[in-house]
């Protein structure tokens, strides 16, 4: 399936409608394999400034994608996996942040009886594997 195809998809089981702005941002998502802020989406796409931050915002509040709030004040958004319950990595050189893969444990043990899990959010901090080899 392209990224187009993914795209379309998944604004259509959200039952919405996937307008051209929604698309491009979202396959921008898709395409890019990390997270990517407001700015590094604008860089690859033309639409105006307000435009993105509705489709962003609009994809996040759907669930089709969600906000990494990194310790550099800088929103950044990727395509989420339901729930979203994986960690993220950032790179203290170049900044990227890249999404861990699911499946290592995040919590300690189970939540209290009665407790509902809706998000974790957990970034880990190092050197990406381009910025170590660069140096």
């Amino acid at each position: 399936m392209t990224s187009d195809d993914r795209a379309r998809a998944l604004i259509e089981a959200r039952q919405a409608r996937p307008t051209a702005a929604r698309l491009q941002v979202l396959r921008a998502l898709l395409d890019a394999g990390r997270p990517l802020s407001h700015q590094e989406v604008q860089q690859s796409l033309e639409l105006d400034r307000v435009t993105l931050y509705r489709v962003l915002d609009w994809l996040a509040d759907t669930g089709i994608a969600h906000r990494i709030n990194a310790a550099d004040r800088i929103t950044r958004f990727s395509v989420s996996s339901a729930p979203h319950c994986h960690a993220h990595f950032q790179c203290e050189q170049c900044g990227r942040i890249f999404c861990l893969p699911e499946g290592a444990p995040i919590l300690p043990g189970p939540l209290p009886e009665g407790f509902v899990l809706r998000e974790i959010e957990m970034t880990v901090k190092g050197v990406c594997a381009d910025c170590a080899h660069q140096g």
